[in-house]
């Protein structure tokens, strides 16, 4: 019967349930692309939307690797809003302002292959499906934290944007976005 044997040669342990007995260190993929690749980013912006069904924020992969989303954190102060995360809009921003994602590694040379705008107005995209709707609560105290554990994953040319929705916040949206690319 063939075997799973660690470097040395010796056979792995089986308990009686005939389960693999292992002892593990597990980290989670974003810090691994962190620490061993210089892959992970944070884009900071705020944008005041001034109005509904306007697209405030644009995101465009242009590396080969998939750009996945894992967290985003929003925060608003003077109305209840509305966020829908949209992705495959097509179209060219209108009149943005360019965002460069930091490298989340001190010291690292690695800079995010992406397209990245925010507007004060309708940034003008098209089409796109919507993958969730965020809800920023005014009376929040701080920033609320969305968390991806399957990630929003962009491959290469897609595109993602922030749709406010609803009521116009009449104010800044704060937001902090983070991505990695999967090597």
């Amino acid at each position: 019967m063939p075997t799973i044997n660690d470097a040395n040669g010796t056979p792995a342990g089986v308990n009686v349930e005939g389960h693999l007995e292992t002892h593990s260190i597990v980290e989670a993929e974003a810090l691994h692309v962190n620490e061993d690749h210089d892959s992970s980013y944070s884009v900071i912006f705020e944008a005041d939307p001034g109005g509904t069904d306007i697209d405030f924020f644009y995101l465009k992969n242009n590396d080969p690797r998939d750009l996945i989303i894992y967290k985003i954190r929003m925060s608003t102060g003077t109305l209840d809003v509305d966020v829908d995360i949209k992705l495959g809009v097509t179209g060219t921003p209108t009149s943005g302002t360019t965002v460069t994602p930091g490298n989340m590694k001190a010291g690292s040379g690695g800079v995010a292959k992406v397209t990245c705008e925010y507007r004060d107005a309708d940034l003008a995209l098209t089409g796109g499906t919507i993958v969730d709707t965020l809800y920023i609560d005014k009376d929040f105290v701080g920033e609320q934290e969305f968390d991806y554990p399957g990630g929003i994953i962009l491959p290469e040319n897609q595109t993602m944007i922030f749709n406010c929705v609803g009521t116009d916040p009449t104010a800044d949206i704060n937001t902090v976005l983070f991505f990695y690319y999967h090597e």
